[in-house]
């Protein structure tokens, strides 16, 4: 199957490589235009900023938005974007890091407010954390939701140890949509292309995507990274996180 063979090309490629080297990082110089004609030449593309490369058929279109969380927050993004004669190419960055200081606005609003006039305990709650915990997986679900769009396949997936999502979709005009979203460093990142009905998997695309710190070099991880947490990934967890205990059958035990 084809998704088999593009799935074992990413794994094989976020394999590690011992031995080899990475070579310098070179800026992109085919114009947009001329990727817009089929003609553009596929070149690495880094942005320090956002803390990203990616491969684009002639530099990408860069754009400014805002992009609503699902829990109702507005976070400043960017979209890079470019296209040839097979599909479109696109990878959103989200920027992620001023979601507590939006949340805590919210919930101070809400008290003054004194909401569900202060008999609700939720009503107020702080939802930094599950909006954070729950970037990909809404960004996944936004893609599938659209209409006539079916969903072909979805998978948990990494890249260079990053935890992440994979989705292939097929579009009502049966063009078909590979993505895979990721959280690194405070953003979400939505890497995605589109191609046309009867052309190849954008492989080259979806292949080259990476994460670099702020001289442009690429980060690999010796661990899985997942957004949140900071220690060594374990299983089963020898630690575990800071908790309490209940005894929910106690006479005075409260929800």
């Amino acid at each position: 199957m084809r998704v088999i063979g593009f799935i074992a090309a990413v794994v094989i490629l976020s394999s590690p490589a011992p031995g080899l080297a990475q070579p310098p990082s070179p800026q992109p110089s085919a114009s947009l235009a001329g990727a817009e004609r089929g003609g553009g030449e596929w070149e690495r593309f880094v942005s320090t900023e956002d803390g990203f490369s990616a491969t684009f058929p002639g530099t990408p279109k860069v754009e400014s938005m805002t992009y609503d969380t699902e829990y109702r927050q507005q976070l400043p993004a960017r979209v890079y974007s470019a296209q040839d004669r097979m599909g479109r190419y696109s990878t959103t960055v989200v920027d992620y890091r001023g979601l507590e200081t939006l949340h805590n606005a919210t919930v101070a609003r809400c008290r003054a407010a004194k909401g569900a006039n202060g008999f609700d305990g939720d009503a107020c709650q702080n939802d930094f954390r599950v909006d954070v915990a729950g970037a990909m997986d809404y960004a996944a679900w936004s893609l599938m939701k659209r209409d006539g769009v079916k969903t072909t396949h979805y998978m948990w997936y990494f890249l260079e140890l990053v935890a992440g999502r994979l989705l292939q979709l097929t579009n009502p005009d049966q063009s078909r949509t590979f993505a895979v979203i990721h959280q690194h460093d405070g953003r979400l990142y939505i890497q995605q292309a589109t191609v046309q009905p009867r052309m190849p998997e954008p492989i080259l695309f979806m292949q080259n995507l990476g994460f670099v710190n702020e001289k442009g070099l690429n980060i690999r991880y010796k661990t899985f990274y997942t957004e949140g947490y900071a220690a060594e990934w374990q299983f089963p967890i020898a630690t575990k996180p800071p908790h309490t205990l209940r005894d929910q059958t106690a006479a005075d035990y409260a929800p």
